[in-house]
């Protein structure tokens, strides 16, 4: 089955120049400037949130509230290089003393079953059995315009007649968008905020393979996981994926989703426990690689101009700034000479978990570090911290 969903239909782009500009997509003619834009990278997730606002006219704002749930959206900068891409998870707008609030897309359940301990009631006093399951209930008319979002609810002790009766409940009251709404007298100019998450969490949905048992490779089974998505959306060019043979089994059967299956099998590293990352990046195409062993940016904190470099003097621009990178302070404690190896020992070096870029003059940008050692990726082989990056 073909799902085109608003987030295949819905595109917009935003250019960088000396502003943002929301121009062009399906609505063609119709564009508006972008008051503020804001957006966060990870470490894991790639392109991971971001929000922007806009003031226009009643007729947009209006179309926005009505299809802009679900939109791609896409930022370039100066030179037409993608600096952001996802989708428009919800929407606010205020309109004079009225502010209406449109999902999130998180928010859907359109495919849903439920996990329960049914109930024996002919006996006294009743016995809770063993745990069961029910069958997916659809709504197809939702999966068309929004693709599939499937949820699982969990229960107990309840019958199956109540178990099938409160998943088409839920199904019911979930299967569209939440819209709400509070109302106050008051005036002002009608805005639009507009909150946005990376193509990496549509992977919010289980993942099992029962097939075979054994062991597969865990890049292997990060391409089989992205195959697996309910939606087509995030690209299945698996050329950025390096090859990681650490072995993990192949048999799971515990409705996990597949975005924290995938955040397990990122915390394990490979064989010799080195770190790697994982995220969505340009053109929606998956990214698994080891972290960097390098010195990829440069920063002198007295630097007047506040600007950032690579490792050839050039600057960079803090849209371009990735994580799983290092960044090195070089006049920070410069008695200390050139960073050696062991750059998670240096009070210099700083490994990027996040980037957070605002579009505000002068532009900020904010860097989150993190500890970085072989501990975690040993630690998750073991099934300690299967979820931790």
């Amino acid at each position: 089955m073909t799902h085109r969903s608003s987030f295949q239909s819905r595109n917009f782009t935003l250019n960088y120049y000396q502003r943002l500009v929301l121009g062009g997509g399906w609505l063609g003619s119709i564009s508006a400037e972008v008051q503020s834009w804001r957006h966060t990278i990870s470490a894991f997730g790639g392109f991971d949130t971001a929000e922007f606002s806009l003031v226009d006219t009643s007729t947009v704002l209006d179309d926005w509230v009505a299809n802009g749930l679900g939109r791609g959206i896409i930022v370039y900068d100066e030179t037409l290089v993608p600096i952001w891409e996802g989708f428009v998870n919800s929407i606010t707008v205020q309109k004079g003393g009225l502010t209406v609030t449109h999902g999130p897309v998180l928010g859907i359940a359109n495919k849903v079953k439920a996990i329960y301990s049914g109930v024996d009631t002919s006996v006294y006093p009743p016995v809770i059995g063993v745990r069961k399951q029910t069958a997916y209930v659809s709504d197809t008319e939702s999966q068309e315009k929004w693709g599939i979002w499937p949820e699982i609810v969990s229960l107990a002790g309840v019958t199956n007649a109540n178990a099938d009766q409160l998943v088409d409940m839920y199904l019911n009251e979930h299967h569209y968008p939440d819209k709400n709404s509070q109302f106050s007298f008051a005036t002002g100019d009608s805005s639009i905020n507009v909150s946005c998450l990376g193509w990496v969490h549509t992977l919010h949905h289980p993942y099992n393979y029962t097939a075979l048992s054994g062991t597969i490779d865990i890049s292997t089974r990060i391409q089989e996981i992205i195959t697996a998505q309910l939606n087509p959306w995030i690209s299945t060019d698996y050329s950025r994926i390096t090859t990681n043979t650490t072995p993990t089994p192949r048999y799971v059967n515990d409705d996990r989703l597949a975005l924290e299956t995938i955040r397990g099998l990122t915390a394990m590293g490979d064989s010799s426990n080195n770190r790697y990352f994982f995220g969505i990046y340009e053109n929606r195409q998956a990214i698994y690689e080891p972290v960097s062993s390098r010195i990829d940016y440069q920063i002198a904190l007295t630097d007047p101009k506040q600007i950032i470099v690579d490792s050839n003097k050039a600057i960079v621009a803090p849209w371009r700034i990735r994580p799983g990178r290092w960044v090195f302070f070089n006049d920070f404690m410069s008695g200390l000479g050139q960073p050696d190896v062991a750059y998670h020992e240096d009070p210099r070096m700083l490994q990027i978990e996040s980037v957070q870029f605002d579009m505000r003059v002068p532009f900020e940008v904010q860097l989150e570090g993190g500890k970085n050692s072989k501990y975690e990726q040993k630690s998750a082989k073991l099934g300690l911290r299967g979820t931790a990056v």
